[in-house]
Formats: structure tokens, sequence, C-alpha cells
């Protein structure tokens, strides 16, 4: 759902998630999470408050290093958590914690005060584990009645590339891994870091047995109809 109105509570808990890129656009985005207290929002729903996606043009990178990637995300959200010293946490495709020669893009950006945790990068579900585009549509389409998956206006790289993504042809369940995903893979991980269940629905009332109802009431009396 794109919103352009949506509200944050300041005390709402608070999250970024990264999908890295240098020659391709990196992408960061960050979400609060509803305590339900609002009625537009269920509790839970994730909202997505702002962005920045690193881009010179469609699908082409600024090749920013790590460090200032990390600058750019603190300056951004240095008043995001009320109180002294608060630091925001998120989770960020796992392979900028690889190690190949050198310190990782985690490290580096850690240095600088930026904290990521691996993200669970399951694409698609298998063998009971839950599949990241199935969180996406999950939350998209909520509880039936709202959705839990809110978005500013604002973020307008999200809502440019989500729904211009295609099915991978070889396969369906994923989407085509050449197209400019960045945004909806870092969406992706969000989701998976608070996995959604849509609440179980109502059970229909049974219809009245009214001759079962009599048949107890008599019983009770001791007539004998129930003998």
């Amino acid at each position: 759902m794109w919103s352009s109105h949506a509200r944050c509570r300041g005390y709402w808990h608070r999250f970024r998630s990264l999908d890295w890129g240098s020659a391709r656009p990196f992408s960061v985005g960050w979400w609060a999470v509803s305590d339900g207290e609002l009625p537009e929002f269920p509790r839970g729903a994730l909202i997505r408050y702002r962005e920045w996606y690193g881009a010179s043009a469609p699908n082409v990178g600024l090749r920013m290093p790590a460090e200032e990637v990390a600058a750019g995300i603190l300056e951004r959200e240095k008043h995001d958590l009320p109180g002294d010293g608060r630091r925001m946490s998120g989770v960020a495709d796992p392979a900028i914690f690889a190690e190949d020669g050198g310190p990782s893009i985690a490290s580096r950006m850690a240095r600088m005060g930026v904290v990521f945790r691996p993200a669970d990068n399951k694409r698609v579900a298998g063998a009971g584990a839950l599949g990241g585009w199935d969180q996406v549509r999950a939350r998209l389409k909520g509880d039936g009645d709202k959705p839990a998956l809110f978005i500013f206006s604002s973020c307008a790289d999200l809502i440019r590339t989500l729904p211009a993504l295609q099915h991978d042809p070889d396969r369906p369940e994923d989407v085509d891994t050449d197209a400019e995903d960045h945004a909806p893979d870092e969406a992706r991980y969000a989701c998976m870091s608070r996995p959604w269940i849509a609440p179980a629905p109502e059970p229909e009332p049974k219809p009245i047995d009214r001759y079962a109802r009599r048949y107890r009431q008599a019983r009770q009396r001791g007539s004998w109809l129930a003998a």
C-alpha cells in the first residue's frame, strides 16, 4: 500500500535494511514497526518511511566505498531514535559479510558505527522454510482488510521497481534477478526479519439445533420427553 500521509510514532521500533551495490545500485530502507496503537496500521505492520537509492541512472550504481555509504546512512537517521547514544541496527545482504583477503563491507561499515546482521536470504519457500517473496506478498495482502506493509510516497524507487518485477522463466516462484531488483530485495530482507502470519479467520457460528436445545432443557427438568 502506497501511503503519503502515514504517521509513525517516535517510540515505535525502527530498523533499516540494505542491499549492497557498487556498479549496480545499493538500496537502504528505513522501517518502523506498528504497535497497533493507530487503527490504520495493524499491530506488527512494517512502515517504510525513508529510502536511499544509490543510483546514477536506472540500474547503474554510484560506486561509493562502504565508508561513504555508512556516513550517508548515519546522517540520514541521526534524528530517528530518541535518547542520547542510541544506534539503529538492521539486516543486510549476507554477501557483505564475506571476507576475501581483507575486511568485509559489513566490518568496514561497522567501524563507522553502522551495524548490520546477515539477512535471511531465502528467496522462495522450500522444505518448510519461509520464502522471502511469499513474505512480501503476505504483507501486501495483510489480513484481507488492511495490508501489513505500508510505504511512504517519498520511497519512489521501491514504488517504481517492486510492481515492475517479472518472474524468472526458469524458476517461476522467483523473480528475474537481471531486473532492477535492489530495492525489492532489501524490502524482502526487512520482511524476512519479522515474519508475518495473517490472523486466522473467525470461525462461522454453527447453526442452532433447536431440537437438541429443547432435548437438553427437557433432561434438566426431568421431562418424559427426554426419557
